[in-house]
């Protein structure tokens, strides 16, 4: 995932193209992108429409998109093309038209978006749920609590932050936020609340995940943004830091004002939003991406493959060749809705 008020745009770096090829059989030739093919038995020919699915700066975002781009293209024929771009960015995209869909968008930290494009009919719809709940926090690695059990909460960090001072921070204690383009309220926080932080962007989830195996090593001490669902969590024992708890106050602050946000983060059911005319545009790619759903564990279990070293399509097959009884339905709901 996710910065508040300093919104900076990540350029769209990469655009992978999954051809749909006219004439193969995929099950001959699984890497050529055939499955609009006329052969292949009950897959529509769709490959005319290329549906365009943004992959945001996380991994689990690139397994959303990963997976239903297989599906679109294997099951209901459409090119697809996966562009990679910020999660600000993505809403005039959608709007434009320049991406169709955006499936993990974390409600949390975009409220102002929702409000100004979704709730205003201004060319992008809410697409349902992901089936992904989401929450943003805090975090330490939890060896730190045998000598500190105080730094379960913000109140016990405090006036002890000189404890995650750094050469980089001086007196300041350091916080680790992963990429400057991630949603987060980190930079309000510590200052609303008076802790003597530091926020330092890791760069990337890589980065920040690399400071954290390296401070994990040392058993040194790190705290640092990050969110669940997330396989990290199996790998490493991370204790959730308590946040004051989330006020009206707050909430208004997320959707006007982010410089006076002072809370914990919101739970976040992680929602689809989808560019207002997809439905017109490809119907069944609009019937399948509503019925799109799965759950946390679903989504670590290839977001771990592809953290791991395999290709996002293949990751994405690996889960689709062993969960039939799960996608099956959203594709015939876009076969239904293709007619």
């Amino acid at each position: 995932m996710k910065h508040s008020h300093k919104w900076l745009v990540v350029a769209i770096a990469a655009t992978f193209t999954i051809l749909a090829a006219a004439c193969s059989d995929v099950s001959n030739n699984p890497g050529s992108g055939g499955g609009g093919s006329p052969g292949a038995a009950g897959v529509p020919d769709n490959s005319g429409t290329t549906i365009t699915l943004a992959v945001n700066g996380w991994v689990g975002a690139e397994a959303n998109a990963n997976l239903a781009a297989d599906l679109l293209r294997d099951k209901l024929g459409y090119t697809v093309d996966l562009v990679k771009i910020d999660e600000f960015e993505q809403f005039p995209a959608l709007q434009s038209g320049d991406i169709d869909a955006t499936l993990e968008v974390w409600p949390s930290v975009h409220p102002k978006d929702y409000k100004q494009y979704i709730q205003s009919n201004n060319g992008v719809v809410d697409a349902g749920l992901l089936g992904v709940t989401g929450q943003i926090g805090w975090w330490i690695p939890t060896y730190m609590l045998s000598d500190h059990p105080e730094f379960a909460t913000w109140e016990g960090l405090k006036g002890n932050e000189s404890l995650f001072a750094t050469s980089e921070t001086g007196s300041q204690g350091q916080f680790v936020d992963a990429d400057p383009s991630f949603g987060s309220y980190d930079e309000a926080i510590a200052k609303n609340l008076g802790l003597n932080f530091k926020v330092v962007y890791a760069g990337s989830e890589a980065a920040e995940l690399t400071a954290l195996d390296a401070a994990y090593q040392k058993q040194a001490p790190f705290i640092f943004y990050f969110w669940t669902p997330h396989w990290v969590h199996s790998k490493f024992d991370l204790t959730q830091v308590e946040l004051p708890a989330l006020t009206p106050a707050c909430e208004q602050a997320a959707a006007t004002d982010p410089s006076q946000y002072a809370c914990a983060y919101a739970p976040d059911p992680l929602y689809k939003a989808f560019n207002a005319d997809l439905q017109t545009k490809a119907p069944a790619a609009f019937a399948f991406l509503t019925a799109l759903n799965w759950t946390n564990d679903d989504q670590n279990g290839v977001a771990l493959d592809i953290n791991d070293g395999v290709d996002g399509a293949a990751a994405a097959q690996k889960w689709i060749d062993a969960n039939p009884t799960v996608w099956q339905p959203w594709v015939d709901a876009g076969l239904a809705a293709q007619g």
